[in-house]
């Protein structure tokens, strides 16, 4: 969590003290993706038109043009067939600090983290232009934006428009593990 280095690792975890910890009642012990940010991740939802009007704002504020637009598509579209996983975060954001966390206790090393910079409002034009093409490409107008072999399967808590459920219930579920390992096997599979 962003607060770890602040405060113990657990109280950082869950920093609330939710009962909501993904853990064993008995042991109090907290997981990644839990505590305070399940609720204000499901409470982001709410929000998506409002992040999805700003999207476009901004990007027309900052002068975002077509060519702009193409060259931030080709970007993301290259980061996302080239690596087994993709994870676009904001340096300040603990959704994307908590995303990051998920992956790590998922054993997943080799990730292809894009910052696009500390958080939305400080993005300059190009930053600008993959914000609002993630958003164009997926439906989903916050961040983190997870990939894994190739395919979107939303933020920490925010599903796919497909009805993915997110990275955490994914990690929960057992099924972030299985995807991480296909999405490896299938970058060995092709090298050879």
């Amino acid at each position: 969590s962003f607060l770890t280095p602040y405060i113990d690792k657990d109280k950082a975890r869950n920093p609330l003290g939710f009962a909501d910890t993904g853990g064993n009642a008995d042991d109090n012990k907290s997981k990644r993706g839990r505590g305070i940010l399940k609720p204000a991740g499901k409470a982001m939802g709410l929000l998506k038109p409002i992040f999805s009007y700003e999207n476009k704002i901004q990007a027309q504020v900052l002068d975002v043009e077509d060519a702009d637009a193409a060259s931030a598509r080709r970007e993301i579209e290259d980061a996302v067939s080239q690596n087994d996983v993709v994870i676009y975060t904001y340096g300040l954001s603990p959704f994307s600090s908590e995303a990051l966390g998920v992956l790590d206790e998922a054993g997943c090393s080799n990730y292809k983290k894009i910052e696009l910079g500390l958080e939305w409002f400080l993005l300059g034009k190009e930053a600008s232009a993959k914000r609002l093409e993630l958003l164009k490409m997926t439906g989903q107008s916050s961040l983190p934006h997870v990939f894994i072999g190739g395919k979107h399967i939303g933020g920490l808590f925010t599903g796919t428009a497909e009805g993915g459920p997110g990275l955490a219930a994914l990690k929960e579920s057992g099924e972030l593990q299985k995807m991480i390992e296909a999405a490896s096997s299938r970058e060995k599979e092709s090298d050879e």
